[in-house]
């Protein structure tokens, strides 16, 4: 993987065997690394955690190189865009240009703003890589670039302590400037600011996190519909971001928030974000399609003041003709954007109704832990995991094996492996190759209604059902974890 896959340390997330093309969340050049997702951050905690383990200083140098990719992809302001080019700006104004430009539903890559996002954990995810990184080597260097990224994300919070979805602002109209809470941008700032306030001891970002902590409050929106969308405008309204995604409530995420607001009063012991949370409960009940309160059904948006289920389609088949609509018919909505969430609503009432704030302290904020006389590297994995929402535990519990499975899957990984020292796997997402851009015509075929990916021209995503293998930087994390996992429980 270092040697032959890396640029400079950084990763995307698949290849072709021979290398011929590579793939982010779009093609990649081979002069790219990818930021977010299985990328370069997932691959420098994949060999962090092989060192925590195996105490082999060879490990730590493999996540010092995924560290140094990272300070080397830090934008000048101090945050990260979804991707680096190491070719520099010309050609990843090149690729904005081309590949990025005909990914029909990707929107966010059709257009170069030249800035740092916090979409998809994106910023947050890699100067928490940073921190940790730092806490185990004490790399002056990394110390640096930490602290960059740390006064950026403080300079871009705005102070009712909500942050934009990119940053610095490039267009205030824009729905990247709005309050953004999709793909948790403002959880994620608020992880990593909690992480840094008490691994670094750092106190001095109190006033941030507690402003993004109410901003929770200042956000929900009003009963009998009281509960939150994916961004705002500067009005505190619900507003539309990417053609398909409405100006709406979101069901899914007022849970999550509601698990937000559960540790914000462990945390401080504040009950204003307990009182806010029954509104919130009620209303997703009013609006689940079912009674299963294990696996509620509700919809992913849900109209303001008529509190009606929205449902997305759309017609064309690339990014000159492609057209999203939206409106309340439940048939042949899109597929890579679901409409239907499914929500634990038993288990967040257990959460509310066992909501404790009677913990250990350290300063002004509580853990169910003791802190003291714990080293740096300790705190922020015992936080890191307290700050875990139990939805995302409990997915990841959901994949786990029993001892006969693992058993079985330990020699399959060990049989798997090829000569040249990787996996392969199939049905990865792929994409078509830039040919060109389409044609403006003004098709309205509904053919690529329900798929992944429109015409030749669309350089979006999809899954490759053919039965070509490639190596993907998720499969490699997934069959390393599950060995170092049975060398814990083995002992050796």
């Amino acid at each position: 993987m270092d040697g032959n896959l890396s640029v400079e340390g950084g990763y995307v997330w698949y290849y072709k065997k021979d290398l011929s093309r590579r793939w982010g969340e779009l093609e990649a050049y081979p002069s790219m690394i990818w930021i977010q997702g299985n990328g370069t951050v997932a691959m420098g905690h994949l060999f962090l955690d092989i060192y925590e383990t195996l105490q082999d200083s060879f490990y730590l140098r493999l996540a010092g190189k995924s560290a140094a990719a990272l300070m080397k992809a830090q934008l000048e302001c101090g945050g990260w865009n979804y991707l680096a080019d190491f070719d520099g700006e010309e050609s990843l104004i090149k690729w904005y240009d081309t590949i990025g430009k005909c990914a029909w539903r990707l929107e966010e890559f059709n257009h170069y703003f030249g800035n740092a996002t916090f979409d998809d954990n994106s910023t947050a995810g890699a100067a928490e890589y940073l921190l940790r990184y730092y806490l185990i080597s004490r790399d002056a260097s990394v110390k640096k670039s930490l602290d960059k990224a740390i006064s950026f994300i403080l300079e871009s919070q705005y102070p009712n302590g909500a942050w934009p979805q990119r940053y610095p602002i490039a267009d205030s109209t824009h729905y990247s400037a709005y309050y953004t809470y999709n793909d948790y941008v403002i959880w994620n700032n608020l992880k990593f600011l909690i992480l840094c306030y008490v691994s670094l001891d750092y106190t001095h970002l109190y006033d941030a996190i507690l402003r993004a902590m109410n901003f929770y409050i200042i956000s929900q929106y009003q009963k009998p519909q009281a509960g939150w969308a994916q961004q705002y405008d500067f009005n505190l309204q619900p507003a539309p971001a990417r053609t398909y995604e409405p100006a709406a409530l979101d069901p899914q995420y007022t849970a999550h928030h509601v698990e937000m607001l559960i540790k914000f009063y462990e945390m401080t012991c504040d009950k204003k974000y307990l009182e806010i949370i029954p509104d919130a409960l009620d209303w997703i009940e009013s609006v689940k399609f079912n009674d299963d309160e294990e696996n509620c059904r509700a919809p992913k948006f849900v109209e303001p003041v008529t509190n009606k289920a929205l449902f997305i389609h759309r017609t064309g088949g690339n990014s000159a003709n492609g057209k999203y609509y939206i409106d309340y018919d439940s048939n042949m909505t899109v597929i890579h954007y679901p409409c239907i969430s499914t929500i634990n609503l038993k288990r967040i009432q257990e959460l509310y109704q066992h909501a404790d704030c009677n913990r250990y302290g350290y300063e002004k904020f509580l853990f169910p832990f003791e802190i003291k006389n714990q080293k740096a590297i300790e705190i922020f994995n015992l936080v890191s995991d307290y700050l875990e929402l139990d939805h995302e535990k409990s997915r990841r519990k959901s994949r786990e094996l029993n001892d006969r499975e693992k058993a079985g899957l330990i020699n399959r990984i060990i049989s798997s492996e090829d000569t040249n020292f990787c996996w392969y796997t199939e049905r990865v997402y792929v994409s078509n190759e830039f040919i060109g851009f389409p044609p403006p015509d003004k098709d309205t075929t509904k053919v690529y209604a329900v798929s992944y990916v429109g015409d030749k021209y669309d350089t979006s995503p999809y899954r490759n059902n053919t039965g070509e293998e490639y190596i993907s930087t998720a499969n490699f994390i997934r069959n390393v974890r599950i060995l170092l996992e049975y060398i814990k429980q083995s002992g050796n």
